[in-house]
């Protein structure tokens, strides 16, 4: 298998002492990302577990608030339903926010004050229906729990993203470039090797021809 030898190196004992030091640098680099990977994939997989677990509670939010909101319609009929969640005022902004995952910026979303605090309907008191605060708190808390999910979704695919680039270095630290610094430091010292036993050869004739010339 050929080397792979950096391109415009000097095969010179100072050149050799830099390559040292950039093999030294670069395997330390590799252990270092080698060790942020391993632990950004264990997070990955404990974000992956509390991703199911809170989307198997949205989805249980969303179901436990279709019931009340059925018994709601059924009594007060469709028409009156919907016009009581159309004075429903709006949740208001939801922020968005960031926060840090294994060194990685995440989303991070803060949830309305109507969501954290739901113990007021959103609709006014006056409304008809007694199923109509039940379903309203429960659809409420079921966005809430959508929102949470949507965070940890959204976090996953960010640290994803992180872990594709950690990926990407240490295996051009691992496949590319200490290879190349390897192959150019044993290039170097072959080169010099070579040049050592030139020289030993030529001072061992230049002796010879001395010691013929002292005999003649």
């Amino acid at each position: 298998m050929s080397r792979r030898i950096i391109p415009g190196t000097r095969p010179t004992r100072i050149e050799l002492l830099k390559i040292r030091k950039r093999i030294v640098v670069a395997e330390k680099g590799h252990e270092l990302l080698q060790e942020k990977l391993d632990a950004m994939v264990l997070e990955f997989f404990r974000l992956q577990e509390e991703r199911e677990r809170l989307r198997k509670a949205a989805e249980t939010a969303f179901a436990d608030a279709y019931r009340p909101l059925l018994r709601a319609e059924m009594a007060m009929g469709a028409r009156d339903l919907e016009d009581a969640l159309a004075l429903t005022p709006s949740i208001g902004e939801i922020a968005m926010e960031r926060r840090t995952v294994m060194g990685t910026a995440v989303p991070a979303i803060r949830l309305p004050e109507r969501l954290r605090d739901a113990e007021e309907p959103g609709y006014p008191l006056a409304a008809p229906g007694a199923s109509l605060d039940e379903a309203c708190r429960r659809c409420e808390e079921a966005v809430a729990a959508a929102l949470v999910c949507a965070e940890a979704e959204g976090a996953m695919t960010r640290l994803a993203d992180q872990i594709v680039t950690v990926r990407r270095r240490t295996n051009a630290l691992a496949y590319m470039l200490i290879p190349s610094l390897l192959d150019t430091a044993a290039y170097i010292e072959d080169h010099l090797e070579e040049m050592e036993r030139e020289d030993l050869y030529r001072r061992k004739h230049t002796k010879s021809l001395r010691r013929e010339e002292t005999k003649a």
